[in-house]
């Protein structure tokens, strides 16, 4: 019984953790806008312009006005800034693919835990 509760429990809460971790977007282009934010993210990181430069240039140029938005991109920008990165052209293509592909989720190309 006690096993029953559990895992009901498990399966109840594990939808809310996931959308947590997992913010999304609700169209195509905002899937578009965001491969375009990964195109200046990368470029700019690929100049050498310091990270938390960029981090207040985008709400610049970018409508960020979501918490689910600046989650969004701060992934983008830590993976942009990060070890492996490609060049910019197909960092941004991944990004924009993969959140099509994915139904306007970015766990697939950025983690869970970025």
């Amino acid at each position: 019984m006690k096993a029953k509760i559990l895992i009901l429990g498990l399966c109840w809460f594990s939808p809310l953790a996931y959308a947590e971790t997992d913010p999304r977007v609700n169209s195509a282009e905002e899937c578009a806008a965001f491969a375009d934010l990964a195109l200046v993210a990368s470029t700019l990181a690929k100049h050498g312009i310091a990270k938390d430069q960029s981090a207040k240039m985008l709400p610049d140029m970018y409508e960020l006005d979501t918490d689910n938005a600046q989650e969004i991109a701060r992934r983008i920008l830590d993976t942009a800034y990060g070890k492996q990165q490609a060049e910019p052209r197909t960092f941004a293509g991944i990004v924009g693919n993969s959140c099509i592909r994915h139904q306007g989720r970015f766990n697939a190309v950025l983690g869970a835990k970025i």
